[in-house]
């Protein structure tokens, strides 16, 4: 099929992991009405411990149009606040996750307000073994907040997310380089530098970054992950698989490796190796739309019109209005004709 449906994968932080509905104590307040004048609008919250009053630092945080794919991405600062921008008015959703916490989903309508506030708790994973390890009294993730990075070295970074956050992206990307001469083994300040070169197209840069963090922690499967996909797009098909096995060594049930995993082997005309990882990328996240796009591309590829059609019309059921809504919905009309006509016969 033609390579314009073979949809973009999340990049850098694939940090969009699976989630439950939003919890009640999980608030959105300073939500101000539509002003004409306003042409933008902006999200802003910050992390907790769940049980505590104790913010996080070093959470990732990415956002994503609803139905389309991730737009931005950061780490919270050392208060555990975060804040997206000069957004356009439409829906979003906020994706909130750190090594060996649960993954917060919230999705936010910037319709008739143009501010929203998330207060976003983090509560532990008990369902991975590295993370019960870790509860037992082994070395926590390098990811968590770290009371070794020297107070220059927060600042800059904290200086840095503020730059990122303002559109300042080269000024956020000096206080980073910066943040990591004067601590190199900051994880944080890495996986923050990745996002940004990959933002700006610099993937030779963000996958050297990428190297870093996932040494530094060396259970951070997210780290690989972005590892995986940014050496995907440089074309590094064996050691971008490489990078994506050992995330699913580390987190059997993360859906972004998975996804990515079955990308890969599909740009590379391997289906049916692509097949097992799409498929339990949709049993982990049946609710996410591009999940479903692959699907149908797999599909395709395997000559199975008719169950294609299924997933397409899936996608376009979850996200009517989508990025790729369009394109879908006119293959969908050839599709239900082919299929139609061959049932006829």
């Amino acid at each position: 099929m033609s390579r314009r449906f073979c949809l973009p994968l999340l990049t850098l932080l694939l940090v969009t992991l699976a989630a439950g509905p939003a919890r009640a104590q999980t608030s959105e307040r300073d939500r101000e009405t539509y002003n004409p004048a306003t042409n933008t609008a902006d999200i802003t919250g910050q992390v907790r411990l769940a049980g505590a009053l104790t913010p996080v630092q070093g959470v990732r945080v990415s956002l994503e149009r609803v139905g389309g794919g991730q737009l931005d991405q950061m780490l919270t600062d050392n208060r555990g606040r975060f804040r997206f921008a000069q957004l356009q008015r439409g829906q979003y959703v906020v994706n909130v996750s750190a090594d060996c916490h649960q993954t917060e989903r919230r999705q936010v309508e910037l319709v008739l307000v143009f501010r929203a506030y998330l207060d976003v708790d983090l509560r532990p994973d008990t369902t991975s073994p590295v993370c019960a390890a870790a509860a037992r009294g082994a070395a926590a993730p390098a990811s968590s907040v770290d009371a070794r990075v020297p107070e220059e070295a927060r600042k800059e970074y904290e200086r840095a997310s503020a730059s990122l956050a303002k559109g300042k992206d080269e000024e956020g990307v000096s206080r980073l380089r910066h943040a990591v001469e004067l601590y190199p083994d900051f994880f944080a300040a890495h996986m923050l530098l990745a996002s940004a070169h990959t933002k700006a197209g610099r993937l030779e840069e963000a996958e050297a970054s990428l190297e870093r963090a996932s040494k530094i922690d060396e259970h951070s499967a997210a780290a690989l992950v972005s590892l995986g996909e940014v050496r995907r797009r440089l074309k590094k098909t064996a050691e971008a698989e490489e990078a994506l096995g050992a995330a699913l060594k580390l987190e059997e049930a993360s859906w972004q490796a998975h996804l990515a995993l079955g990308r890969l082997y599909l740009d590379t005309n391997r289906a049916r190796s692509a097949a097992p990882h799409i498929g339990r990328a949709l049993q982990l996240k049946p609710d996410f739309p591009d999940a479903h796009l692959f699907a149908g591309n797999l599909l395709l590829k395997l000559n199975e019109p008719a169950r294609a059609l299924t997933e397409y019309e899936e996608y376009l059921r979850l996200a009517p209005s989508g990025d790729y809504a369009a394109p879908t919905r006119e293959l969908v009309g050839k599709l239900r004709k082919a299929v139609a006509e061959k049932n006829n016969d």
